[in-house]
This record gives C-alpha cells, sequence and structure tokens, in this order.
C-alpha cells in the first residue's frame, strides 16, 4: 500500500543545485505528471459479493496491511483460494498492522484493531509487536463493499478485540510493551504500566470506557454471562474485570507461583482459550510453554491441570461439548488435540509439513468438523491458512495468503 514519492528526493537535489528564483516548484503542489498508484484506494469498496450461506473466512494480514477473504464452503474442497485481499487501514503510505478481528453477529460487520506497528520495523511509531508510540485505532468495516463506516481512537498497540453476543459492544486490550521498558528504565513502579482495556460503543464507535487492567494485557474473552472479562496480562497474570463495575479495580491471579515480573515474565501469558462449558480459561503461556487453567468458579489457577508442551501455545479453540481442546503449538507447528478433562494429549497434527510456519491459531468451522489454522510464515513473505481435517487429522488445503497473517475469524453463516 506504499504510494511512489520519486519525485521528494529529486525535488530536493533541484533546489539545493537552483537558486530560489530558478525553481520551478513551489514546494507544496507536486510537479505535473504526479501520479499516484490510486488517488483514492477506499472509495468504491471492492467488487465482490457478500458472504454467501456457508460464510466467509477473514485473515488480517498484519505486514501487508491487507484483509484475505476466502469462501468457508471451499475448504474442504480442491482449488480453495484467495477470493479477495482488500486493504484496510487509515493511512495508504504507512504500513499500519492490522491486527485480529471480530466479527457482528448479524454479519453486516467486521471489526479490525490498528496497532500502528510493523514487526521487523524497529523502534519508533512503526516498530516490533508492542513497541509502537502513536495511537492506535478500532475500525468498523462494512462486510460487503469492506469499505470503513466508523472508527474510534484508543492507546497504543491494540492487541485483542472481542464483541458481545449482542453485538453492541467491543473490548480492546493494549498490548503495550513499550510502556514497560519506559517506565523500567526510569525506575518507576509496575503500576505505572499498566495499559488499558477499551469498551467501545459497536454501533456509534465511541469509547464508554477505558479500563485500567494490567501491563501488556493481550487476550480477552469473555464469561458466558458476559459480566466479567478475562485478560492475559504479559505480567504473569490474568486480569478478572467485573464489568458490571468497570471503575473497580481488577483482581489480578498469579499464573504460576513461579511467576515473575511485568520486566522479567517467566511465563508470558498472551492467549486465552474458555471453554464452551466449564467457563474455565486455558492460559497460553509462551515462555513456560505451558497452558494454565483459571477455574471459573473458584477464579483462582488450578496448577495440578497445567499441561506442558514442546513449544509455544497460541490461540486454541474447543469443541462444541467442550470435551477436546485443539491447541496450535509455536515452534513446532502443530496441532495438539487435548482431552479437556483429563489433560492427556490425544495426537500431535504436524503442520510443517504443509508448509506452516509460526502457526498462531486454530479456529473451528460451524459444523467442528475441521480447524482453520493461520500461520504467520516467516513474517517477510505470504503466510498460510490450512484447513485440517479433524477426524482423519490431516490438513487438505492449504492457501497463500497475505504477509504476518495474525488472526482468522468467519463471517457470517450458521452459528
Amino acid at each position: 500500500m506504499r504510494l511512489s514519492r520519486v519525485w521528494l528526493p529529486a525535488l530536493g537535489l533541484l533546489l539545493a543545485s537552483c537558486g530560489e528564483d530558478a525553481s520551478p516548484f513551489d514546494g507544496v503542489k507536486p510537479p505535473d505528471g504526479l501520479r499516484y498508484t490510486h488517488p483514492d484506494p477506499w472509495a468504491a469498496g471492492v467488487g465482490i459479493p457478500p458472504p454467501g450461506p456457508g460464510g466467509r473466512v477473514i485473515i488480517t494480514n498484519s505486514m501487508d496491511d491487507t484483509v484475505s477473504l476466502l469462501e468457508l464452503d471451499g475448504a474442504t474442497k480442491p482449488g480453495w483460494k484467495e477470493l479477495a485481499r482488500v486493504p484496510v487501514g487509515l493511512n495508504p503510505v504507512e504500513l499500519e498492522g492490522p491486527h485480529h478481528t471480530a466479527v457482528s453477529p448479524d454479519g453486516k460487520h467486521y471489526y479490525v484493531g490498528i496497532s500502528n506497528y510493523v514487526p521487523g520495523g524497529g523502534s519508533g511509531p512503526h516498530g516490533a509487536h508492542g513497541t509502537g508510540a502513536d495511537d492506535g485505532y478500532c475500525l468498523k468495516m462494512d462486510a460487503s463493499t469492506h469499505r470503513m463506516v466508523g472508527s474510534v481512537r484508543v492507546d497504543p498497540n491494540p492487541g485483542d478485540v472481542i464483541v458481545s453476543r449482542d453485538g453492541n459492544t467491543l473490548y480492546q486490550t493494549h498490548f503495550d510493551t513499550l510502556k514497560i521498558t519506559e517506565v523500567a528504565r526510569r525506575g518507576g513502579t509496575q503500576e505505572e504500566m499498566f495499559a488499558r482495556m477499551a469498551v467501545i460503543d459497536a454501533k456509534t464507535m465511541t469509547r464508554k470506557s477505558m479500563v485500567t487492567v494490567c501491563p501488556a494485557p493481550h487476550a480477552v474473552r469473555l464469561s458466558p454471562d458476559e459480566r466479567t472479562a478475562y485478560v492475559a496480562c504479559w505480567s504473569d497474570e490474568v486480569a478478572i474485570v467485573d464489568l458490571t463495575t468497570p471503575t473497580e479495580k481488577p483482581t489480578r491471579v498469579k499464573v504460576s507461583a513461579s511467576a515473575g515480573t511485568a520486566v522479567t515474565p517467566r511465563h508470558q501469558p498472551y492467549a486465552l482459550t474458555m471453554s464452551p462449558t466449564t467457563g474455565d480459561v486455558w492460559v497460553s503461556s509462551m515462555a513456560s510453554r505451558e497452558i494454565q487453567l483459571l477455574d471459573a468458579k473458584t477464579r483462582a489457577m488450578n496448577p495440578a491441570r497445567a499441561i506442558r508442551l514442546p513449544g509455544a501455545p497460541m490461540f486454541g479453540d474447543f469443541s462444541a461439548d467442550g470435551k477436546t481442546l485443539y491447541m496450535p503449538v509455536q515452534g513446532v507447528e502443530s496441532l495438539h488435540v487435548i482431552d479437556a478433562d483429563t489433560g492427556a494429549i490425544r495426537s500431535e497434527l504436524e503442520l510443517a509439513p504443509a508448509g506452516c510456519l509460526n502457526v498462531h491459531q486454530a479456529h473451528l468451522t460451524p459444523d467442528g468438523t475441521h480447524a482453520l489454522v493461520v500461520c504467520e510464515g516467516d513474517r517477510l513473505s505470504p503466510g498460510t491458512l490450512h484447513s485440517v481435517d479433524l477426524a482423519r487429522g490431516t490438513v487438505v488445503n492449504t492457501v497463500r495468503v497475505g504477509i504476518f497473517p495474525d488472526s482468522v475469524s468467519i463471517l457470517g453463516g450458521p452459528r
């Protein structure tokens, strides 16, 4: 989405070599003949049909400011491919890092976090994940035209974004590791490192409240009654937010007796997966390579239920009956099939032979027969989306998508 600025350095050289009166340019108006790649890249939306009855898959590509669209009905058929790859963002000449999506229950809109970071981009406003210095945004996109119909400015480094069951409220976290670094450098307290969670009116795209949560909060999930939000915190904690009184300080629960701090975390909680039957929360801790159980009834960790894995657990999903947890494991590039009652690993489905590198998320199809698994790739070239037949334990489709894909959602279709 970068537009040509070839005339800028040439203009600088010309002005440096000519007197003030000799310059043919006024310093404001570009020279004649300058043409941008597209004068208004999102004015007309994209010419693709709205999602069909089977639903549509949406992938955020954080390194090229696009979302990939695929028809869900094709996931099990030969020749599955992208339907379109459409631009998303506010600034056509800057990479803004779209990060995660949430889909409205009626299928009419989807929401994208604009993190204003670029992986590999170094420090500054567009640095590595969690180190952006600019404020982020949450964008509201029309699911038919893929045009932006609303936006709201939030804090730096938006992380996860989810929507309430009635579609009226969005919850967006801020994975602000830069704040941790800056506060630690000047000798501040851990409380000064806390970032906020934005509570957003999805209809008007205005902020209802900003809830101070914990250092670098990332994944967020709602309890079945939606009165509580659980948030993964980089400080080796899970924050429990009472949404009925969001002004109250959240309860923070250490994920382990060996927990570290925001500056020196030993576990690094990053993702959460909630059981659809018990409401228990499985915490994916990247550094300790464990998934750890937060009991929803006691609101305490159950260390006896922790499961050690051969790599970093990421964003998983549950079977509808709550008996099976499907957990992608980064580093070994596999999908672990776990008995949720016993913690036993039933099988490990290898994804690397199908081209997966740096697996990020698994999302079950509505009928529960397949998992859609997104893999980041090397973060410099296209990543991949895989359709996994869960009964056979095999990858049945692989699709190349954009650069550094980091989320998969399903728009429309059966619920």
